[in-house]
This record gives C-alpha cells, sequence and structure tokens, in this order.
C-alpha cells in the first residue's frame, strides 16, 4: 500500500469506515481521520482506550494487504 492511496481515501468526505487487513491476518478499523497519522512508510493508529490507558498501533504500509471501504448505512 502507497501513502498516496491511503490518504486519497483518508481524504473523502464524508470518510467511509476503513478496515485495514494486514499480512498477518490482522485487521485494524479507522473510524476517525483525525486518530490518523499517515507518513510515507507507515500509518500511526490511535486506538479506544483499554483499561484507562492510551493505545496506538504503528503498521508498515507494506504489510497492508488491502483496504475495505465501508460506506456508513443510509
Amino acid at each position: 500500500m502507497r501513502a498516496e492511496e491511503l490518504g486519497y481515501l483518508l481524504g473523502r468526505n464524508p470518510t467511509p469506515l476503513l478496515r485495514l487487513h494486514l499480512s498477518s491476518g490482522a485487521t485494524f478499523d479507522i473510524t476517525d481521520p483525525d486518530l490518523v497519522y499517515l507518513s510515507h512508510s507507515t500509518v500511526q493508529l490511535l486506538l479506544p482506550r483499554q483499561h484507562n490507558q492510551m493505545r496506538e498501533a504503528v503498521i508498515s504500509l507494506l504489510h497492508i494487504v488491502w483496504v475495505e471501504v465501508i460506506d456508513p448505512p443510509g
């Protein structure tokens, strides 16, 4: 996945739910583009708090196999 491609999807208005599918089989949902930082080689996601602790995922763009675009209902 290239940063430009993911940036395009994050810039859509309204931004749809994006589900990142990684080479490991893991998935990450992006519900709010304001919680994402995109660099040329990684995407950083702020994740929901768990046990009152901040969580963040830093994902190499090389490991994103595909992005599922889920339009909101309605």
